[in-house]
């Protein structure tokens, strides 16, 4: 089975620089003309504000999910648009480092010099606020309510 996503594994701790900038797992880092785009977003579950961070793949596969599930031609084109109009084209450093533009750090919560975590997504991984963290999962291991499956 082909995964294209495989990469985005685990919850990595970090801190911003004075610029708003955060490292990268080096594993999550796009391949040399894999484009990098951001979403401001919310966590499903907590609702609470996120960054979303992926690849063109990461896009198509929500267009497919579209076509999968909306039978509507013109909701189908409005969810679509909607879905453009979130996103806005990021790029690394040379050293690894994730600019966060100021717009979506306030949307997320995420202020210069501070600790964020970064967590694996199925097609995306995403850029939480410390507290926002902390909220949502409280530290490190899932909580019970989120663990339906028994997976964890």
């Amino acid at each position: 089975m082909n995964d294209p996503f495989q990469q985005y594994k685990g919850t990595y701790p970090y801190k911003t620089d004075s610029k708003n900038r955060v490292n990268v797992v080096s594993a999550w880092r796009p391949q040399p003309g894999e484009n990098l785009h951001l979403m401001a977003s919310f966590d499903k579950k907590s609702e609470l504000p996120i960054i979303k961070v992926m690849t063109d793949e990461g896009i198509a596969s929500r267009l497919r999910t579209v076509d999968e599930y909306v039978t509507d031609p013109g909701e189908k084109a409005e969810i679509k648009s909607e879905l453009k109009r979130n996103l806005r084209d990021a790029s690394l450093n040379d050293q690894g480092r994730l600019l966060i533009p100021k717009d979506f750090a306030n949307h997320a919560g995420i202020e210069p010099d501070a600790e964020v975590f970064l967590m694996a997504g199925d097609s995306h991984f995403e850029v939480w606020s410390k507290a926002n963290h902390n909220t949502a999962f409280g530290g490190l291991g899932v909580a019970p309510s989120r663990n339906k499956l028994g997976i964890f």
